[in-house]
Order: C-alpha cells, then sequence, then structure tokens
C-alpha cells in the first residue's frame, strides 16, 4: 500500500480549486508545453499564466525547464503513479466541460502546424 500524507493531499487539491489551474494541467496532460502556448490557449496574460503554474509546480504536480528564454512545463514525471491515475480519472471529468473542450482544439489545432521536433517560439 502506497502511504500519501494529509499534507500533500491538500496542496494538491488546493491547487486544483482554481478554474484557470485546471485548464492548464489539462493542457499539460497532452504534453509539454512553453509558457507562451499556454498564453495562447487560455488567452489569459503571462503574469497570471506564470502564478497559475508557480501554484501547480510548488504543489508537486509539474516539472519545468528553461530552453534560451523560453519556459517549459510538463506533468512531474516523478509524480506518484497513483496521483497520476487520479489525474487521469480528473480528467474524464474535466474533458466534458465546454471550455477545456474549446482549450484541447485551440491546442490540437496549433500542434497540427508544428513541425516534428521543432518547438513553437512565441514571437515578440
Amino acid at each position: 500500500m502506497t502511504h500519501i500524507n494529509t499534507s500533500l493531499i491538500a496542496r494538491i487539491y488546493s491547487a486544483l480549486s482554481d478554474p484557470l489551474r485546471i485548464r492548464i494541467l489539462r493542457l499539460l496532460l497532452e504534453r509539454e508545453l512553453c509558457v507562451c502556448e499556454i498564453i495562447r490557449v487560455v488567452k489569459q496574460p503571462q503574469y497570471k499564466v506564470s502564478r497559475h503554474l508557480g501554484v501547480l509546480k510548488r504543489a508537486g504536480l509539474l516539472h519545468d525547464w528553461k530552453d534560451g528564454t523560453w519556459a517549459h512545463y510538463e506533468i512531474n514525471p516523478d509524480l506518484p503513479p497513483l496521483w497520476r491515475k487520479a489525474l487521469d480519472a480528473m480528467r474524464l471529468t474535466w474533458d466534458e466541460d465546454r471550455l477545456i473542450q474549446e482549450d484541447l482544439n485551440q491546442l490540437r489545432r496549433s500542434s497540427a502546424t508544428r513541425l516534428p521536433g521543432v518547438p513553437i517560439h512565441c514571437k515578440a
């Protein structure tokens, strides 16, 4: 049996208590994304997206790295399998939301224009 403490449970659930953070996390369940791609899909200012990404990262849900001036995020690869299963289960509910469906469609449209292996970089 895996042991998870209530402090971690509360931190993760708290991080999931905001609609924008749910939208961002749902996008990242598709693939790693540059902050500029997230901004483009959710149509929110950079400062707001970055603040919410920070909350998700501090909760242990995300991993980030820099590529030059670009910040990339992905679901934390060290996330315990039990939490990954929980996110996969929540995804089923989240995918029923109209706004999340629009986000995913927007992400898929922008992904279709990407060349394989070539990252999309933000335009200044």
